[in-house]
């Protein structure tokens, strides 16, 4: 198989043309093949490829510091981190479903709103392709990723390139023509600062003009950017679920103090009334759909929830709550929650780990239990462990997978 040593060269050039059109034909037959080839030399060499990608990335463009949260970049225990392992994963779905490109649908979809609401520009794409070009041929090696191999992959990127531009410039027409909607970051102030448990605060924020604000959809997230935060050389940027129901005066995102969290840190401690911070338009696809609801949570996981039960509860369902957390003092809105919960006679069942009773145990015999209504749709946010023992017991008691949606939520600083 043999390919142009043009293409790459030809990729990077239309990106300097004002129009970008989506590529309409699938990937050739060529392109796929070496693609399939390269999915097991992937797969043995995943760890490097995500560690060399962003060492390469901000060694290259140091600017970049300032989008990606750069506490994901921390080795743990000399393994890499999730969002290094998450880029050579994404590599190794693409490579195995380049000939079933429909498969990366839902992908390229939550993928396409996290960089609208960090506003991923289309001249980045570039700058990421050719430090992957790179990544790849130093850590596959320059006789296995030769000219040919290198020029598929070119490839295949770019035409995936094209895609996420597309779709990103769609997602932002439609935000920035809603009533209050923008595009890029907007400045928001703090007007209201409550403290929900030990560890968890509210931060209710009102746009600093003064001018309303878009109606998001109940399980959506809020990008900030913090330009100056004591003990960091550049910008830092998170994103927090919106934690209630929707609204066009404020905003309220609700922050865990995380153990050594620089950010979550300087939001508790630092963070005043009146100050201000850059804001994204909320965005994100783990979104409330019609119908009865089962929603399961652990510990800072119940914010997206809690935006969806209200606006559901409003509707007049009656759902079911399954909240985990360590112990009873270290979750927040228990009274909100029941609140809300009790306006239509839903279900709340508390489980702490610190309770050893067998029916405090999260388990599949309690799930199976609890869950009462097994024609609803299943929210499951928490960590990746919580989400992926829920999904094995859901599977277990029966219900069918394409009712159930997740959003991870880890540890964040």
């Amino acid at each position: 198989m043999v390919f142009s040593s043009n293409n790459l060269l030809f990729a990077l050039k239309r990106f300097s043309q004002p129009a970008i059109t989506v590529c309409k034909m699938p990937l050739s037959t060529a392109t796929c093949e070496v693609l399939k080839v390269c999915k097991p030399l992937l797969e043995q060499n995943r760890n490097q490829i995500g560690v060399t990608f962003y060492k390469k990335l901000f060694q290259e463009n140091p600017g970049l510091k300032n989008v990606f949260n750069m506490s994901h970049q921390r080795l743990n225990d000399g393994q890499p981190s999730a969002q290094q392992l998450s880029l050579a994963d994404s590599l190794i779905s693409y490579c195995a479903n380049c000939d079933q490109l429909e498969n990366l649908g839902p992908f390229v979809n939550r993928v396409a709103h996290k960089h609208v609401s960090f506003d991923i520009q289309p001249e980045q794409y570039p700058v990421v392709g050719g430090v992957l070009l790179a990544t790849l041929e130093e850590v596959l090696g320059k006789e296995t990723f030769n000219g040919d191999v290198k020029s598929a992959v070119a490839e295949a990127y770019f035409f995936l390139a094209d895609i996420f531009i597309n779709k990103e410039i769609d997602i932002k027409k439609s935000f920035a023509s809603q009533p209050g909607g923008w595009n890029g970051w907007r400045k928001l102030k703090l007007v209201e600062k409550i403290q929900e448990s030990p560890i968890h605060i509210s931060f209710l924020l009102a746009p600093a003009d003064g001018e309303s604000l878009m109606k998001y959809e109940p399980g959506q997230f809020l990008s900030i950017k913090l330009l100056e935060v004591p003990g960091s050389e550049h910008a830092q940027c998170r994103n927090y679920s919106l934690s209630d129901e929707p609204r066009t005066d404020v905003y309220r995102i609700t922050v865990k103090k995380e153990k050594e969290g620089l950010v979550s840190g300087y939001l508790h401690d630092s963070f005043s009334v009146g100050d201000l911070l850059d804001a994204g338009v909320p965005c994100g696809d783990f979104t409330l759909q019609s119908g009865s609801s089962v929603f399961l949570a652990a510990g800072v996981g119940i914010t997206p929830l809690l935006s969806m039960m209200k606006v559901s509860a409003n509707a007049g369902y009656k759902d079911i709550l399954i909240y985990r957390a360590s112990d009873s003092s270290s979750h927040p809105f228990r009274n909100e929650i029941e609140t809300v919960m009790g306006k239509t006679g839903c279900a709340v069942h508390w489980m702490y780990s610190d309770n050893k009773d067998e029916k405090s145990k999260y388990n599949v015999e309690n799930l199976d239990r609890m869950i009462t209504n097994r024609n609803s749709k299943f929210y499951i946010c928490g960590p990746s462990g919580f989400i992926d023992d829920t999904i094995k017991y859901l599977n277990e008691i029966g219900i069918d997978s394409k009712y159930v949606f997740y959003e991870h939520f880890g540890p964040s600083s």
